[in-house]
């Protein structure tokens, strides 16, 4: 039997009283019954991208969606809505819509992930509307503590439903939920690198078209280079740039080399720097490229062809440069008009504690997503309020500099957590407005009186119980 859980890059990890996998939603129910009469904590883990352990907790009994049972997906060709069962992951349900021709409004860039554990820790994607995927939700199907299945429909009951999209597993257990689709789409994508002092120009002239953006902080030491893509919807197709299936000696080559990147990446950091530094060497001269996407990407617009990233040959350039499988990730929220000042600012940190003994570095480049503002999901970092979701990476031994670097941020800027990467302090509430924690409070003791679901919320708990 297995002992421990662990989160995404074996980061955190937990004891569990013990492990369950209920593969029916009968079986689930009479799980539940039976703790709450032994008066057992518990938590349900829908994903395993997880990077705050909200999921983790030692003692309480872990109930794991692991992908072998609750499959269901159902597809309703009038509303052109799709219902999924907690064991479905990302992936799965883009290949479900693919013949369809339809796809998601939205998602994160982690296919593995459980689509249950992404809306209830606030992914996303990038967009002016939609850009959280929980914002997608029609409807869900709710286990109380007594077991019992209640569906919450936005027709019906849309107050709870705003609170149930983004509720990191503190309401009950979510067995499904029905997400709107839309027809597949096709993207006119402009990619450009400057400076960041550019920026703010860049943002004025992109304005509600869906954007995203990466800072390299040590890649000048007056005016760190961003990399910006911004997307323009086409009303008629064009044929995307044809790319080759992988050839397994070009794979096994590229991805022996990036690996070995890693490895010296990890052991002499310093090397950062210079790697960036190369990147505004080749920047004055870089121009503006023009990419089409393919209608029919299972990826998330950073690929714009029709077959995932894994099938085909790896991007040396672009794997040297990425943290996402090789770094912890903490991420937050900030209001439109303070991205600028917010990367300036944390610039300014990164030469500040590169140049500490001993050094500290961010793991690469910094993510930046505009996600517009959610009207459906109040507990979202954008709920409300048009923002942007700003990620910074470390090395996975590096977790007290990143919760170094996140108060001092803190300290500056009225961020709001990303559910699913933010540190969870005290201050992360301190922008919501109350009058929402305060119902949040209320949902649960409606649904979860005993308090014996009990998700990893660190500071917060006290606060939101």
């Amino acid at each position: 039997m297995q002992d421990y859980l662990y989160s995404w890059l074996n980061i955190h990890k937990a004891k569990p009283a013990r492990i369950e996998f209920p593969k029916t939603v009968e079986e689930l129910q009479s799980l539940l019954r039976s703790l709450k009469q032994q008066q057992q904590p518990y938590n349900f883990i829908g994903s395993s991208h997880s990077y705050n352990a909200i999921q983790l907790v030692d003692g309480n009994v872990a109930i794991v969606f692991d992908g072998s049972g609750l499959k269901n997906i159902e597809y309703d060709y009038i509303t052109h809505e799709v219902s999924v069962e907690a064991g479905v992951t990302i992936e799965e349900l883009k290949f479900f819509l693919r013949p369809l021709g339809r796809q998601l409004l939205t998602s994160g860039n982690f296919m593995k992930q459980r689509v249950i554990g992404g809306v209830i820790t606030g992914t996303h994607g990038y967009d002016h509307e939609s850009a959280i995927m929980a914002d997608s939700i029609t409807a869900a199907k709710l286990l109380t503590e007594d077991g019992e299945l209640i569906e919450i429909t936005e027709k019906e009951d849309e107050e709870t439903l705003k609170y149930l999209r983004v509720s990191f597993g503190y309401l009950g257990v979510l067995v499904s939920a029905t997400l709107k689709t839309k027809p597949n789409e096709q993207f006119r994508v402009k990619q450009q690198i400057f400076p960041l002092s550019q920026l703010q120009e860049k943002i004025d002239q992109a304005a509600q078209q869906p954007h995203a953006l990466t800072m390299f902080p040590y890649s000048d030491r007056e005016d760190p280079y961003v990399g910006f893509i911004s997307l323009e919807k086409l009303k008629r197709y064009h044929p995307p740039k044809q790319v080759n299936l992988a050839t397994p000696l070009i794979s096994n080559i590229s991805w022996a080399i990036i690996k070995l990147f890693w490895k010296i990446d990890a052991r002499v950091p310093q090397i950062r720097p210079f790697v960036q530094q190369l990147i505004g060497r080749l920047a004055v001269n870089r121009e503006t490229e023009i990419i089409i996407t393919s209608p029919d990407d299972l990826d998330y617009l950073y690929d714009y062809h029709p077959m995932l990233e894994s099938e085909r040959n790896p991007s040396l350039a672009r794997r040297f440069l990425s943290s996402n499988f090789t770094a912890y990730n903490v991420a937050v929220f900030v209001p439109k008009a303070q991205l600028v000042p917010l990367l300036t600012f944390i610039y300014k940190l990164g030469q500040e504690f590169r140049h500490q003994t001993p050094p500290k570095f961010f793991k690469n480049s910094l993510g930046v997503r505009y996600v517009g503002q959610s009207k459906k999901c109040a507990m979202a970092g954008n709920y409300l309020l048009e923002s942007y979701a700003v990620e910074l990476f470390f090395a996975t031994q590096d977790l007290e500099f990143a919760e170094k670097v996140q108060n001092r941020i803190a300290e500056h800027f009225p961020i709001r957590p990303h559910w699913g990467k933010t540190i969870l302090k005290s201050y992360a509430l301190k922008h919501i407005d109350p009058k929402v924690i305060q119902t949040f409070k209320q949902k649960r003791q409606e649904y979860v009186g005993s308090g014996l679901l009990k998700p990893n919320l660190g500071e917060l708990e006290s606060e939101l119980c």
